[in-house]
């Protein structure tokens, strides 16, 4: 991976910098590109099919801007992201499905999944249709994703993004959720935000459904003994939802997305792929899939 600046003359300054990717996700991109040019009948291009990857990767690992990219590989910045947009279309078109997600865990004899909610920080765009991203919450734009994950903080699933001012149960209510865990016998643990959830299946269908989340401190009420006790055992559970998140995070990109957000959800589709490669076969509820 390389980065160049001007420094006094013409010649751009050109420096390394290590690329902390597994060989096994190099490998894999590699040849999703080598089989798409072959697919489409590519012809030549600049960059042979590891190179597009290794760029992508340093794109979405290092959010390296594709100015430095492509000066650096003697290219266009628009080339890029080109092949940057292509590499995670590839990446996208091989992540999980969540009701496979589902079906798997119930047929490996799962009975629980956690769920919670993050915000993808965005940037600040004029306009009145950016006003929905602005997080009253976390006091700036960005974008809701909904993640399940197993126990142990495996990512198993990342939602479409919804906009910023978005509630977590609201956004998971807009997933239907709720009704694909019941109808595959999973239950959910989450937090205090998604506190009355469960009775959502009551009302509309008369059946019931299991979330444990945290009990909440009412006015005159205060939480007992007991219920801080299940609250800490909880919690101490759903540190594991937050393992996940931080593993989603280690992709720079989504420090602050520079995307237009129409690419947000294959974006999100794309990095689940590439930590879902990682995750131990054995023990991983979901296997990539063409």
């Amino acid at each position: 991976m390389t980065q160049d600046l001007h420094h006094g003359g013409s010649e751009p300054i050109v420096y390394q910098t290590a690329l902390p990717v597994s060989a096994s996700q190099l490998r894999m991109l590699t040849e999703l590109i080598r089989e798409h040019r072959r697919n489409i009948g590519s012809r030549w291009r600049t960059a042979v099919p590891g190179r597009q990857a290794i760029l992508a990767l340093a794109w979405l690992r290092h959010d390296q801007r594709l100015l430095d990219l492509a000066r650096a590989n003697s290219t266009s910045a628009s080339t890029i992201r080109r092949w940057g947009l292509e590499a995670i279309g590839l990446l996208a078109a091989r992540a999980p499905r969540l009701d496979r997600v589902l079906a798997r865990l119930a047929a490996r004899g799962h009975t629980v999944v956690l769920v919670d909610g993050t915000l993808i920080p965005t940037r600040r765009r004029t306009g009145t249709a950016n006003r929905p991203n602005y997080s009253g919450k976390h006091k700036h734009h960005g974008l809701n994703v909904q993640a399940l994950t197993d126990t142990h903080g495996r990512l198993l699933w990342l939602s479409p993004p919804l906009p910023g001012k978005t509630a977590d149960i609201t956004a998971a209510r807009r997933h239907r959720l709720l009704d694909r865990l019941h109808h595959h016998g999973l239950a959910a643990i989450a937090d205090k935000g998604y506190q009355g959830w469960h009775k959502d299946l009551r009302h509309q269908t008369g059946r019931d459904q299991i979330v444990l989340t945290p009990y909440k401190a009412e006015t005159n009420r205060p939480v007992t003994s007991a219920q801080q006790t299940t609250n800490t055992i909880l919690n101490g559970v759903r540190r594991a939802v937050e393992t996940g998140f931080a593993t989603l995070k280690t992709w720079r990109i989504l420090n602050k997305l520079r995307l237009h957000t129409r690419h947000a959800s294959t974006l999100l589709r794309a990095l689940l792929t590439l930590i879902q490669h990682e995750q131990h076969p054995l023990t991983t509820p979901t296997q990539p899939h063409h």
